[in-house]
Order: structure tokens, then sequence, then C-alpha cells
């Protein structure tokens, strides 16, 4: 039967419900706050009927939430309740520590608040979460923070006790933050959800231990306290009014049980029935050995049989305690069942070169956060009952399951979360939520800057409880989210076939003053010379060698071309603009400079103009069709002007096959044409 007591009052609310899953025993509390205390008014004791758990860690969780089941439903029967909720602990199995600063400008906020300031310790958290998970990033292992303690508030660089209410420039804080692997939190809330329970605060089991033994009041002196289980010894360190560190030792009373299997050779329960007898008062301990034999023996001489086994654990604890204050502390509360065994205080206070007076065993009329309401508690209490307190004192932590894509996902609910919160935690990169548009390709050709646009994104797909929502929606408690990644832009790439087309240019010739002229160039990048298949490279400088432009034939036929005009089938055009085939170059003025080169001349002939098919094009994606021309005769963009209705407008952006146009560009059958009409504001 659960071991405990009730008081005689009881309450239909549900009160607060706290439990101390240790490796040897489940301890339950029922109580209520009274004033920032706890009342306690119901306690539960019940033994794991097997190994289930090896240092502070659950093994075996359905035999855990067996007993679990057993504690809770006692209390609820014995209190008229029934808990819905429950607050926990964990021990510091494979703890890690982060000691992180922060600092914050609140130079345009009117006061601090309190809500600012746990906006800021959050932050903070989640910098030390951080570091840590970029220090375990080749490691498949998740790190849940399990408490943190602030060490010193800072306002315009001077220590401060509390921010709340000042104003000033700059804030800081700086606190040490606790963690743990997920298996052993998750360990933990397997249990209580076998067990039909929320939880509503998670915290260590040393900090919960200091919340009822070593309250704020009191942390200004160097106060170590070790909560001594079956299977941890977890250490806790206060100093200068905050808790500054904290350690773990995976040394603990098991270490003494088995030094009583192996000296008195009994079983394992048996050790421990032994191991308790020693504590009680009793002269002397009765026991039966793996043969069968009755036993006895003087308490007295049994502490001496196993004083090298309490020895090694004072020595540990001891060790742990000198490394993680930075040399001996003023004075040591031991708390947990593993406290009681005799000499263990002696031997503490021996290696830690303390008065016998400094070093206590924390028990019931030493706890300040609590009133036990007639009940005589031992140092095991210390940390169920401190759990309580954490609870009330809002100082321990929850987490929210949240279902992404049908896993659960564990959030860590110190803020609120949005679906990019979930996601970025779930392991998605910024681009798999987010998406990209393909990156654009920018290059020079024939000196001119152009730019191909890379492909549009698909956007992802995001729905809460089945209904649509957005990255930045908020998620909570139960919520079902289904995400479908966004699928990036395909980057923009082009040949060199693709800006320029061979099979047109192929042989061509334009009129130059009336004289045939033959063009055609290469091309080269970075001084080699490319073929039409060359993928185009960001950044290239594509150079033409030949005559491709306006400027290259002026270049070659002219000797003063900037002292005069020339015009492209009638229109005078910018010196960039690249010939085609058929194009008629006339001087703007009658000019005596202007001599063909025979290099470059073809006879002249009288042969007709040449007759092409009407031209068919898209102009703002939609199609038409223009009046057929000839070699001589070319249209331009500006006469797509007269489809559209510019009234009011002042302004033309022009662009062929996305490059930028202007007015007098010749456009030609297949091309691409956008006219965006600026209007005049009124």
């Amino acid at each position: 039967m659960p071991a405990g007591g009730a008081s005689p009052t009881g309450e239909s609310q549900e009160g607060i419900f706290a439990l101390d899953i240790g490796t040897r025993t489940v301890v339950g509390v029922y109580g209520v706050a009274r004033d920032e205390m706890f009342e306690l008014r119901d306690y539960v004791v019940e033994e794991h009927p097997k190994r289930a758990m090896i240092d502070g860690q659950i093994e075996d969780i359905k035999q855990v939430a067996k007993v679990v089941k057993t504690v809770k439903s006692t209390l609820e029967a014995r209190n008229n309740v029934k808990f819905t909720h429950v607050s926990i602990a964990a021990a510091g199995r494979a703890l890690k520590t982060r000691h992180v600063t922060m600092e914050f400008d609140i130079s345009e906020q009117d006061v601090i608040t309190a809500e600012m300031i746990k906006s800021m310790e959050i932050e903070t958290v989640q910098r030390a979460q951080a570091q840590l998970d970029d220090e375990h990033k080749a490691e498949p292992i998740l790190f849940y923070c399990v408490g943190h303690s602030v060490i010193r508030y800072s306002l315009d660089s001077y220590k401060i006790l509390n921010l709340e209410g000042h104003k000033g420039n700059n804030a800081q804080i700086e606190l040490i933050a606790t963690f743990l692997p997920n298996v052993v939190v998750e360990g933990l809330y397997s249990v209580m959800d076998m067990n039909g329970l929320t939880v509503s605060s998670l915290t260590l089991e040393p900090i919960a231990a200091m919340n009822v033994l070593i309250p704020e009041e009191i942390r200004l002196i160097n106060i170590a306290l070790a909560d001594i289980g079956a299977g941890t010894s977890d250490i806790a360190i206060s100093k200068d009014g905050s808790i500054v560190a904290y350690a773990m030792a995976t040394t603990a009373g098991d270490e003494i049980t088995e030094e009583i299997i192996k000296t008195f050779f009994v079983d394992f329960k048996t050790a421990e029935r032994m191991k308790h007898s020693s504590t009680s008062g009793s002269s002397e301990i009765e026991y039966r050995d793996i043969f069968g034999l009755t036993q006895i023996i003087k308490t007295e001489e049994f502490n001496k049989k196993i004083e090298s086994g309490v020895e090694s654990l004072a020595r540990t604890i001891c060790e742990n305690i000198s490394e993680a204050n930075g040399g001996s502390v003023s004075a040591v509360f031991l708390v947990g069942g593993g406290a009681l065994i005799t000499g263990l205080e002696e031997k503490v206070s021996e290696y830690l070169k303390l008065e016998s007076n400094r070093v206590a065993i924390g028990k019931s009329e030493n706890f300040r956060t609590v009133d036990v309401g007639g009940f005589t508690l031992g140092a095991e209490f210390a940390t169920p009952l401190g759990i309580a307190v954490t609870n009330i004192l809002h100082k321990g932590y929850d987490f929210s399951v949240i279902e992404l894509n049908d896993e659960k996902i564990r959030i860590f609910d110190t803020k609120k979360i949005t679906v990019f919160d979930l996601l970025t935690m779930a392991g998605y990169r910024s681009f798999d939520i987010m998406g990209r548009s393909g990156r654009s390709l920018t290059f020079s050709f024939a000196g001119r800057r152009r730019i191909l646009k890379g492909g549009p994104l698909s956007p992802p797909t995001i729905t809460i409880n089945g209904q649509a929502a957005s990255i930045n929606a908020h998620v909570t408690q139960g919520d079902v989210v289904c995400f479908k990644e966004a699928v990036c832009g395909l980057d923009a790439k082009a040949t060199l076939s693709d800006i320029y087309d061979f099979n047109e240019n192929r042989e061509s010739y334009v009129s130059f003053l009336g004289t045939p002229i033959k063009i055609g160039v290469s091309f080269t990048v970075r001084g080699k010379k490319i073929s039409p298949d060359y993928q185009i490279q960001p950044g290239d400088e594509i150079i033409t060698v030949g005559t491709l432009t306006l400027e290259d034939l002026l270049v070659e036929m002219v000797e003063d071309y900037d002292a005069e005009q020339f015009t492209i089938n009638g229109q005078i055009e910018p010196l960039h603009t690249v010939l085609h085939d058929g194009d008629i170059i006339d001087s703007a003025a009658a000019s005596k400079n202007a001599q063909p080169s025979p290099s470059n001349a073809e006879p002249k002939s009288d042969v007709p103009p040449e007759e092409w098919g009407e031209i068919a094009l898209t102009l703002n994606g939609a199609s038409m069709t223009l009046p057929p021309t000839t070699d001589r005769t070319r249209h331009m963009i500006l006469e797509l002007l007269t489809f559209m209705d510019t009234t009011d407008v002042s302004g033309y952006t022009m662009y062929i096959n996305q490059t930028p146009a202007g007015f007098n560009d010749v456009i030609k059958s297949g091309d691409e044409v956008v006219i965006e009409l600026t209007q005049r504001q009124v």
C-alpha cells in the first residue's frame, strides 16, 4: 500500500499536484497555494516494484506509469479531487549548462515592465539554446531547457536587483540556463500522457529543492544544495543573490546499497531495507542473506562496515561542489533520501573543511516556503514540495505538443510560437519554408548590361487544423499543422544562341549610304572565342569582334562618325543598336565624309526590294500581326502605341524580349514586346 498521510480537511478543487519521480520511489504531494506558500494537504510515497529507472532516467515507461497511476488515484480518492494537471521535475542526468549574457536597447521604452523582463530572459535563454544546438549539430540530439537562473540584472552598466519600473537606455541580463536531452524529458512526458495528465510546469530537481530551502532572500550566502537520490546527486549553488551553478554526479544512494550487497551477501531489496533501518534509530539490524540464513548485526557495526562507501559518496559530492563553485562553499544542505545515510554529514564537512554546523540535512523545520500542515517530513520531501512551490512561483517550464505532418513536436512554451518557429524547430531550412525565386542571370552583351529573370517560386501550403494559414500564424497546444514545402524557382540560364539569332544574322547585309555591306561577328569571353552553345555565366562580359552594332559599322566605315548622325531605316538610333539583315543606314544630313570601305563592299544591286511576310508578335502578352515589310522598310516599336490608350500618359517603359528598348527599336516576327504606361498624376 502507498505510504502517506491525509489532512483532515479535503477540498473538491483540483489544487496543486506535484510528482517527484525518483529512481527508487515516486512521491506525490497535493496542496493549495496560500500567498506564494504551498500548503500541504496530503502526500503518497510508492516504491517501484522493480528497477524501472536508472540514474534518474526512465527506462521502463509503462512500469513507471503504473506507479504514477497508483499515487495519483490514491490522492484523488483520499481528497475527493480529480487531477488533470501536474508539476514535475527532472534529475540532472546528462545535464548541460550555459552561461549567457545579453544586452537590450530599451531607450525608447517608457518604463520596463514585467512582461519585458520575461521576454528578455526568454531571448537570452534562446541564445543559450542556439549555442548548445550549434555545438551538437553533428549529433541527433535535441536538448530542452528545464530551468534558468538570473545571475545579474544591469541597467546602464549598473547592477540592479530588479529592472521592473525603471527607465534607461541599456538593460543587460546574465543568466545560467540548464538543458537535458529530449530522451530524458520525453520519457517523463510519456508517463504523464499515459495517466491523462497535462504538465503545467517542469523544473530541475535541485532548483525545486532550492525554492524550498534557499529562497532568494538568503541566496547572498554561498550555499551548496545536494539532492541525493538513489541514482543521481544533483547540485545547485547560490552566491551573491543568485543560483550561479549546477552540477550532477551519477553517484548516489544506490552506491551505498551496492556496498551493502557486496559486504553482507544480500539481495537488492534486503540491502535497501538494511540501509533504511540503519537510520531509524534501532540498535540492531536483522536480515536474511542469500544463503537463507537469518543474521543480526549491531547498527553501529553495520555503519562501520559501509563507511568506505559513505566516504566515497561524500568525496564525489564534494568534488562536484568544489568544481562547480570554484572552491569550497560556506554551507551545505543535503536533501533527498540519500542524505539520511549515517555519517554522510560528517564526511561532507570534513572534505569541504566546514564546521559541522555548516552542513545540515534539510528537513521540514528548514522548509521556508511550505506549510507542512502538521506532517513531520524528512529530507526526501524537499524536492517534491519544491516542485509544487516552483509551480506557484511560475518559475517552471512547460511544453506544448503540436502535430506537424503526422509527427508530434514538443515545443518550449516561453513565447508565442509561429508556424515559422515550429518549422525551424523541426529542422526545416529557411528556403524550404519560404522558397525563393530563381536567381537572375546578369551579364554584359555587346557593351550593354542584360538581366534575365529567374523563374517564379511556388509558395508553401500551410493548414492549421484543416484551415489555410500563413507562415506567421500562431500555433498552440494540440494544433495539427500540415506543411508542404515551397518550391524554389529555376535559376535563369541561357546560351549565346538564346540571346543572338545566328540563323537570322548569318550572311547578313545592310545598306550603308546605298552600298550593301556584309555584317557579322564572333564572340569572346575573357579573351577566349565562344561558340553558339556556350552557357553564359553570371558576370560574363561578352565582347563582339566584327560588325554587330551601328557603332561597329561606323568605326569601320567613317573616319569621324561623332561629327554627324546616322539613321537606321529612316530613324535616328543610338550607337549601340544591333544591326539586322536588310537595315538601311543613311546619313541624317548630306555628308561627304562617309566613304564606304572597298574591303567590305559588295557590288551595287539593281534588284528591287524583297518583300517579306506579315509580322507576328505579342504585345503585353496578346498576339497581333503587322503588315508585311521589305528589306528597306522595317516596323518600329513606336507604331505599337497606336494600338494602346495613351490618354493622360506621362511616361513609357518598353522591352523587346525582356531587353529595354526605345521608340525606334525595330520589331520583327516572333518578338515579345512589353510597353508599360505611367499615368499622369492629377
